[in-house]
């Protein structure tokens, strides 16, 4: 589908004030998003032969991951993120695959996954003639449509159902085939025609720890396939019920109605939703390979987040077996929607916040179940879609973390500040993420004990993965700080009166102080950084909290060498691909464009782990992994901490020229800018709440700056910092002199679609 290029005037420009001269065109946002987006596409130039690499499709709910199984068969194997288990860990569980049989032997094929429509397309060829398709699950109704045409001897190919076994991997796995409890295996599926409609339902044996008196319920798979104008189209849904076997009712209503449906209008109102999302915000850089990256992982989280939608986990909408078919918090959660709120896609936040609304009473449990107070909110190291543990039976020392949970309310913390929705922090239900920071926080209360030296200290815990435990490590502390000035800011502003106030004050006046030695930030007081370690825990400090700014020679001293350190000692074994990423927004933090560079292109330059439709596979998948880069490609190009909003603060001399358009800076400012030989040309920034607006530009001082299309001034605050007089709704214009013309166009590229499986 090909759209006209957008133009949208933005603000008028002219000369500063004094100035006579005729004001210069306006600001102009000048793109071809299907043209754009059709460089970025994942290209299959053959068929992906396993999962791993496979054309991936999802609704946030639904997904399918397509790819050839056999000399004659394609697969849509087909997950959907909330069908669990009910016992026990309530972890993933399969599904199963709708496969299509080819009547010949496969010689060919190629793939394309469209990015701008969220479609993929496909041609076949066998010794016995040829097959195209295109597929789509559709954004807001849960269904997938696969049309199919075929030419000579194919048109006797087949699709049929082939239903997974219903086994949670992980506490069943094929060692233990009677499950590690000796509990029975959930009961074969069985295949049911209802109203004309094939169906396959999957019941699940109940009596799970949460709910022991409640049955497992069932997920169903219903499909049909019908005739139209060109070949066969083939409608299928996947629909869930817990704890009443409902599904297959449910599952056979959709299809009927989709199947039943004007199929123009289907298509466009899927279209539609997807045309509106990509051009929330837009960056385009000098480098193909990561642009490409980036703008598919926009599509992949996309597919894998919706505001009605489970909380990602580390599958997504999507299954194969894995070791963590669950929630992970000690840093998988909090780095999948970290590229939500700068990238100006907050709605995909939002499936993370319901979250914490839905089960906030879970969170509290946590608390009394695990600590035994019941003043308290946090998450043990890993959950089910319920918030709760699961993992009883396992070492407490190990899953018990209260950082974690602390560490993800500052992606809640992110969402508020770049809203600024005062509900989140006064209301009392939707997203009101206070009472859980506040009793996050008081968990820190009553751990933290007065040592001899007056100061306050943590008992023996761990910083993820790093052994052996210690007091008072950085990982803990650095949150515990910013959980206590995150309360004390939002008391002030909002003059809540909170009466622990003086108790976060007493707590930050008196916290012992970060461990550190000759290389940098350890893990704590009696445990150095003297280890390869893909996580950067000690380091939270520094990103994502910002709580550490180098605002000092030795501060910023420190910063280097613990990065430093960090990515080098022991050879960096372990540093590993996604942490390449965590250390690209680490070097960005410290304005060292040029190594943040280094480290994206290493993240995507890891075969082991980084695939080629960009799925990241660390043994079994973790789809955090390389939606991060997101953040790292944003903090290159736009940061907001320290009460300012940094613009191109960390550019690669290689990167002479970028552009990005509607980012998001805390504060609800929408921030656009270009970069031209190696210079910041223009800035637009547009405030959404009327907070102050302080803005370190790399402009100038005698830049032009209009306001509203009028002549405005800036205040000099130093540090290259500035002031706008920006009320809400407000836009400022600034601009090197007044002869530039703003303009946001996409950068040339000289190489087309370099992610997807390429022929060999």
């Amino acid at each position: 589908m090909k759209t006209p290029s957008i133009a949208l005037l933005l603000a008028g420009l002219a000369g500063g004030a004094g100035t006579q001269a005729a004001p210069p065109p306006a600001v102009k946002v000048d793109i071809d998003y299907p043209a754009f987006l059709a460089r970025q596409d994942l290209v299959f130039e053959r068929l992906p032969d396993h999962f791993d690499a496979g054309a991936f499709l999802g609704n946030g709910l639904l997904g399918a991951t397509i790819h050839q199984t056999g000399p004659n068969t394609l697969r849509w194997e087909m997950g959907r993120a909330d069908v669990t288990e009910h016992r026990r860990d309530n972890n993933r569980l399969p599904i199963g695959g709708l496969v299509l049989t080819t009547v010949g032997k496969i010689e060919s094929g190629t793939l394309r996954v469209d990015l701008w429509n969220a479609e993929l397309r496909g041609e076949v060829k066998t010794d016995q003639g040829a097959l195209k398709f295109r597929s789509f699950i559709h954004k807001h109704d849960h269904v997938m449509f696969i049309d199919l045409e075929t030419a000579g001897g194919e048109a006797g190919a087949k699709f049929s159902w082939d239903a997974a076994l219903c086994r949670d991997w992980v506490n069943w796995p094929d060692s233990h085939p009677n499950g590690f409890w000796n509990e029975p295996n959930n009961p074969p599926a069985k295949s049911l025609t209802i109203d004309g409609i094939p169906v396959c339902i999957q019941e699940r044996h109940g009596h799970g720890i949460y709910a022991p008196d409640e049955g497992g319920g069932e997920h169903a798979t219903a499909w049909t396939e019908r005739k139209f104008s060109k070949g066969r189209r083939v409608t299928l849904s996947i629909a869930d019920s817990w704890p009443a076997n409902t599904a297959r009712n449910e599952v056979v209503a959709t299809v009927q109605k989709a199947a039943a449906a004007e199929f123009a209008g289907v298509l466009e109102s899927h279209r539609a939703w997807w045309h509106d999302f990509y051009p929330k915000s837009f960056v385009s850089i000098p480098d193909p390979q990561a642009e490409s990256f980036y703008w598919i992982q926009w599509y992949k989280l996309a597919c894998a987040s919706r505001p009605d939608g489970p909380p990602v986990d580390l599958l997504g909408p999507w299954f194969r077996k894995t070791r963590w078919p669950r929630i992970w918090w000690n840093m998988n959660f909090q780095c999948l929607y970290l590229p939500v709120y700068t990238g100006n896609r907050l709605e995909l936040g939002e499936s993370f916040l319901n979250f914490l609304d839905a089960k906030r009473a879970n969170f509290f449990r946590n608390g009394r179940d695990i600590w035994k107070f019941d003043d308290v909110a946090t998450v043990p190291h890993t959950t089910d879609l319920e918030g709760l543990r699961g993992d009883g039976s396992r070492a407490p020392d190990y899953y018990i973390n209260p950082a974690d949970f602390t560490w993800a309310l500052h992606n809640a913390w992110l969402h508020y500040r770049c809203t600024m929705d005062h509900s989140m922090v006064t209301g009392h239900d939707r997203h009101a993420f206070y009472p859980l920071l506040r009793a996050s926080v008081n968990l820190y209360l009553h751990l933290l004990k007065e040592g001899d030296d007056g100061r306050l200290h943590l008992p023996k815990m761990i910083s993820p993965e790093y052994d052996p435990f210690d007091v008072d490590n950085n990982y803990q502390l650095s949150l515990v700080r910013w959980g206590c000035r995150a309360l004390l800011d939002l008391n002030e502003r909002y003059r809540l009166a909170d009466p622990l106030v003086p108790r976060w004050r007493d707590t930050l006046d008196r916290l012992v102080p970060y461990a550190v030695d000759q290389t940098g930030l350890r893990i704590g007081p009696n445990v150095p950084f003297a280890a390869s370690h893909r996580h950067w825990s000690h380091l939270l400090m520094i990103h994502p909290l910002h709580i550490m700014t180098g605002e000092t020679p030795q501060e910023r001293d420190l910063m280097q060498r613990s990065i430093n350190h960090w990515l080098t000692v022991g050879n960096a074994a372990q540093v590993w691909g996604w942490s390449r990423a965590g250390a690209a927004s680490l070097y960005a933090t410290i304005g060292d464009g040029d190594n943040a560079l280094d480290q994206i292109q290493r993240h995507m330059a890891d075969e082991r782990f980084v695939r080629p439709n960009t799925m990241y596979i660390e043994g079994d998948p973790v789809i955090e992994c390389s939606i991060i880069l997101n953040r790292s490609v944003q903090d290159m190009l736009l940061q907001s901490w320290g009460k300012a909003i940094h613009v191109f603060p960390a550019v690669p001399r290689a990167w002479e020229t970028a552009v990005f358009h509607d980012l998001r800076a805390e504060g609800a400012f929408l921030v656009s800018a270009r970069r031209q030989d190696g210079k910041t040309s223009w800035i637009r920034i547009k405030s959404l709440a009327g907070e102050p607006c302080r803005i370190k530009t790399g402009l100038p001082a005698t830049m032009t700056v209009r306001i509203n299309g009028k002549p405005g001034k800036a205040r000099a605050l130093g540090g290259g910092v500035f002031e706008l007089p920006l009320a809400k709704g407000d836009a400022a214009v600034l601009t090197e002199t007044p002869r530039v013309a703003p303009v946001v166009t996409t950068l040339p590229s000289s190489v087309a679609n370099p992610w997807g499986v390429k022929n060999k």
